[in-house]
């Protein structure tokens, strides 16, 4: 995974470094734009030779877009003009007032901004300002496609946009763009794939790459087998948990073979091996307790693990032992709803087993917790087990409580433990 997100910072920088093309045009989808924007952060982040300048609004018309963009970069350059005058340094020069007029094409005013972007470049022999036109959502992509035509459009020998640099989002369901720009000199391509499948293929290929650190091939190694647990293919994500138990086992990794074993049990409690599930679930606990720390999210993996499959059995007591440690780790590691959700188990253990008293202090402790956290699913779900044994025992007062509450609530789905 790693290789596939360098390859593609790389794919950017050599971009920026050369002097050949003025718009490198990067094609993505929605949510492979979110990474890429992540990767210009750290382009900007790494600029030594260049000032970067990244636009993500969203497009929708192209007036309001260039309003948006100018906006931004005029209360950027006062920011940096307040800060340099209170180091008695001279501001940076006023954006021009030419560039606010709505009167005139938006692709004007988006060039002569980007051209005075050069004014502010501390050395300009040598360096470049990198404008990147990434916008989160385009909505209105014919107009975006016109827009960004009309911004790149230059005129040799003396171009407008001389030492600026352009990284320019498209969509790769609309052709357009490239279409429209794509036999003009000075424009080079790419395209990104950080789809599942791509992402796979990467990792696994870190895995057998030789030429990595053993470290970073194993890490790559763990995550495989992780995405074959979570496409449905324990078999393959076992033979790799072997592997990496074998290594981490031998190395005395705690956290690591705690995490591995983990993983084992949940494989092969998909394959319906509950023994060998329980087996790998119970040894995980050793080294869990023993590592620095110690790693409460794995205890709380595994605590909930445990307790799930001894529910399932309909052996309570030790599910009950299971879910209150769970519960316990999920308050350490703040996590909400997982508490609620325990702590709805426990009670539900615990009502099995006739221990009513300890069970309808669980699920009133769970539906309080909903209720602060803002839970509607969580906090229906532990009164429903409420109103059921107050409507029991001919407790009507509270029965009808609980039925008031749960009819304000009306939250549309339910999560009711097995």
């Amino acid at each position: 995974m790693q290789k596939l997100l360098d390859a593609a910072s790389t794919r950017l920088r050599e971009f920026v470094a050369q002097r050949d093309n003025v718009a490198l045009v990067v094609t993505c989808t929605d949510a492979d734009a979110i990474i890429v924007q992540k990767l210009l952060d750290e382009l900007e982040d790494a600029a030594t030779s260049e000032m970067v300048w990244i636009v993500t609004d969203d497009f929708a018309e192209p007036v309001a877009y260039t309003n948006a963009v100018v906006n931004a970069f005029a209360a950027k350059c006062g920011a940096v003009s307040l800060a340099l005058r209170d180091k008695n340094m001279a501001p940076w020069p006023p954006v021009p007032a030419s560039v606010f007029d709505e009167t005139r094409a938006p692709a004007e005013r988006l060039r002569d901004l980007m051209a005075f972007s050069r004014s502010l470049l501390p050395f300009p022999a040598g360096m470049v300002a990198v404008w990147c036109i990434h916008p989160a959502n385009i909505p209105n992509p014919a107009a975006y496609t016109h827009l960004v035509a009309d911004v790149l459009a230059h005129e040799f020998p003396d171009p407008w946009c001389h030492d600026l640099r352009f990284i320019v989002r498209a969509l790769p369901a609309e052709p357009t763009l490239p279409a429209t720009i794509g036999q003009r000199p000075r424009i080079d391509w790419f395209t990104t794939d950080f789809s599942q499948e791509a992402m796979a293929r990467a990792i696994d290929e870190e895995a057998d790459d030789e030429s990595l650190p053993l470290d970073r091939r194993l890490q790559s190694l763990f995550v495989s087998a992780n995405l074959d647990y979570a496409h449905q293919r324990p078999e393959a994500a076992l033979e790799k948990y072997e592997v990496l138990l074998q290594h981490y086992a031998g190395i005395q990794h705690p956290t690591m073979t705690a995490l591995v074993l983990n993983g084992m049990g949940e494989a092969h409690a998909r394959l319906g091996n509950r023994e060998q599930a329980a087996n790998c679930f119970e040894h995980a606990l050793i080294p869990a307790s023993a590592a620095d720390g110690p790693p409460i999210p794995v205890l709380l993996n595994l605590s909930l693990n445990l307790g799930n499959l001894r529910m399932e059995e309909g052996n309570f007591a030790a599910a009950e032992s299971y879910f209150d440690a769970a519960q316990r780790f999920a308050t350490v590691q703040r996590a909400g709803i997982t508490k609620v959700q325990v702590m709805e188990k426990l009670g539900y253990c615990q009502y099995s087993l006739g221990n009513v008293d300890a069970a309808v202090t669980s699920w009133t402790a769970a539906a309080t917790v909903a209720e602060q956290l803002e839970l509607p699913n969580e906090e229906m779900s532990a009164r429903r087990y409420l109103q059921t044994h107050y409507a029991n025992i001919g407790d009507e007062a509270r029965a009808r409580a609980m039925a008031e509450r749960l009819s304000s609530l009306q939250a549309p789905t339910l999560r009711v433990p097995a």
